[in-house]
């Protein structure tokens, strides 16, 4: 596979080679405040450790899996790089700026689609641009450019009711890619379809990070769909959350990464990880 560098880039966007990381994590923690009004009544206020001193760099181009135990703080972390919530310990940064809220750098996709119901794909998938001000030809191009991406391009005047659950999470992905973020942040997007759409999503999310050269941070409970996925898997402990593996996977080079030799022994190491850290 050609590296983060070599990879061709949507409407020439590159990804940040041997500048800042994409994504820097320092010592990340969080602990969320239990409910202080009861608190005050009775006494004390419980809190809960979601996540404890995450490090990590990710370089420009990576597709990064995350994996571990339910409850572990997988999408927490994800919150935190989107900008949706701030660590109550140490520092997350993008491109070497501290992260102090949501932004067009950082485009997110959640378990369900969330499309505007209103609204057909066209103007779904332009939302983002028309939000930033961009024209109406940089809308209009961009947009068909994306739907063509993601395979959607006779689908441009359909609702999302008349869609499929697999093409509506596709129509999300080039939602989220409209306004050329540098990351892409996916909270378990095919937790909810069928194995089928779910594999051929799967093809589908590897082709356009190819083909686009987006970092992608993916949060999954599949060790199977980590493997397969990224080409990096970070795997988290019981909570709090603490890095408890960090692999780079080969099988993601291969267009068909299950039939890669390695795959097995790498697919066993994660999940013996995740099944230990959930004990």
């Amino acid at each position: 596979m050609p590296s983060p560098d070599d990879r061709p880039a949507l409407n020439g966007q590159r990804s940040s080679g041997g500048a800042a990381a994409a994504v820097s994590l320092r010592e990340v923690s969080l602990t969320y405040g239990g409910n202080r009004r009861l608190g005050g009544v009775f006494g004390g206020t419980d809190t809960v450790d979601a996540l404890l001193g995450i490090d990590a760099d990710i370089a420009g181009g990576e597709f990064v899996t995350i994996v571990g135990p339910s409850g572990c703080g997988k999408s927490t972390l994800l919150r935190l790089v989107a900008g949706f919530a701030r660590p109550t310990g140490g520092e997350v940064a993008v491109a070497g700026e501290p992260v102090t809220g949501p932004g067009p750098d950082r485009g997110v996709v959640f378990q369900q689609p969330r499309l505007f119901p209103w609204l057909n794909l066209r103007r779904n998938v332009e939302f983002g641009l028309r939000m930033t001000g961009a024209p109406a030809a940089r809308r209009r191009s961009r947009t068909a450019e994306l739907l063509d991406l993601v395979g959607l391009s006779e689908s441009a005047a359909r609702l999302p009711h008349e869609l499929s659950g697999g093409m509506q999470q596709r129509a999300a992905i080039a939602r989220a890619l409209a306004p050329g973020p540098r990351i892409l942040l996916m909270d378990e997007p095919f937790a909810a379809l069928d194995a089928l759409t779910r594999e051929r999503l799967q093809e589908e999310l590897r082709r356009i990070w190819r083909r686009t050269g987006t970092t992608i941070l993916f949060v999954t409970h599949s060790v199977d769909e980590a493997v397969v996925l990224g080409t990096r898997i970070i795997a988290l402990s019981r909570r709090p959350g603490r890095i408890v593996l960090d692999e780079t996977s080969a099988p993601s080079a291969e267009e068909d990464p299950h039939a890669h030799p390695g795959f097995p022994a790498l697919r066993e190491k994660i999940a013996a990880t995740v099944r230990a850290a959930a004990a």
